[in-house]
């Protein structure tokens, strides 16, 4: 920016104190001119910086919403935003088989905050497979790594949400997972590390590590046909942290903390069905479940879903019986849709009913 000093300051002679404040207002402007030099500074920067970006390898910018509206039919009639995510991904500069993933979500029953969810890199071996590092969704679970946005229901099987390792962190933990997958068999394979012992995914706080493996087969793969079946598995040390979806949040737990579950998963033509069985064994305790869900396309658009799921925790304030439910989908895109679904529950007290779009 340039300043007109000429204008600011005529030549002719002038009075004493109107050149007191004179000099002010010139110590004024030039230290206006200094910070707005500054600004110039840095935005010419960051656009230096995101030019040199773009010449060697181009960030994607995604983003998605998900709105829902929920009633119990006794107490709670509830519009909420379920998750609105943003996030850029891309390749290394001059390395294509290099790429990033930076996440951010919001949800507005989470305290109205923007947090971050993933930040990894990605390194591909041709044919082969690849080796993920940062903080990101271990390979657990079949359901647990299918995107929010696939999921033929409106949430995750309570089993799934109960039994992962990181319920604080959105499933996110901090680590190293190599995914071995070739090109030439059906069959894909993980193997991860990860912190285990925290309240919060930042620090470990101790030497235990937490340890992963999820391993599928595809029997059946072919245009109209997917017939695959899995197992997952994990493994940690804890010692006195919180488990506050499996016992009551209070509760501090130490011991061996056993984790697997096996997976089955089929499709034929309009017709899909999968299911899984979860298992934590923690010290002598058990919690367990499974969920069994299945859709059915009528027309190109309209999905019909259909499910039972169960999820038997150890916080005794919680009932563990059966959850049935139906739905339907109908899809304007591939990823846009609006679903609609009702569940219940039946307890010797009452029956639970919910319903959401």
């Amino acid at each position: 920016m340039k300043i007109n000093y000429e204008q600011s300051f005529p030549r002719k002679r002038e009075s004493k104190k109107r050149l007191i404040v004179n000099r002010k207002a010139r110590k004024w402007i030039l230290a206006f001119e200094s910070m707005t030099t500054k600004i110039l500074l840095l935005i010419i920067t960051i656009f230096s910086f995101n030019s040199l970006i773009a010449q060697n390898a181009e960030p994607n910018l995604h983003g998605y919403i998900q709105t829902r509206f929920t009633t119990d039919f006794d107490k709670t009639n509830d519009f909420m935003i379920r998750r609105a995510k943003l996030w850029v991904d891309g390749n290394a500069p001059g390395l294509e088989n290099v790429s990033y993933k930076i996440q951010a979500v919001y949800r507005s029953f989470k305290d109205e905050a923007v947090m971050l969810q993933d930040a990894f890199a990605v390194v591909k071996f041709n044919g082969f497979g690849s080796l993920c590092v940062g903080r990101f969704v271990p390979d657990f679970m079949l359901q647990r790594m299918q995107p929010d946005y696939e999921i033929p229901v409106l949430e995750r099987a309570l089993v799934i949400n109960g039994l992962i390792h990181s319920s604080k962190s959105m499933a996110r933990q901090i680590g190293v997972q190599f995914t071995y997958q070739p090109n030439y068999l059906p069959i894909h394979f993980s193997f991860g590390v990860f912190n285990a012992n925290l309240e919060s995914p930042g620090m470990n706080k101790d030497q235990n590590l937490l340890y992963t493996s999820h391993a599928q087969v595809n029997l059946v793969k072919d245009k109209n046909t997917l017939l695959e079946i899995g197992a997952s598995a994990a493994y940690r040390y804890a010692n006195s942290i919180t488990m506050n979806t499996i016992y009551d949040a209070t509760q501090l737990i130490t011991g061996n903390d056993y984790r697997f579950g096996f997976e089955f998963q089929m499709i034929y033509k309009s017709f899909g069905f999968q299911s899984e069985y979860v298992q934590a064994n923690i010290n002598k305790d058990r919690a367990w479940g499974y969920y069994g869900l299945a859709t059915l396309y009528l027309i190109s658009d309209l999905q019909l879903t259909g499910f039972i799921e169960k999820y038997s925790d150890l916080n005794l304030a919680t009932t563990g019986n059966e959850w049935y439910g139906t739905g339907v989908n109908y899809y304007f895109t591939d990823k846009t849709k609006l679903m609609i679904d009702f569940r219940t529950q039946f307890t010797s007290e009452k029956n639970n009913y919910i319903s959401q779009i």
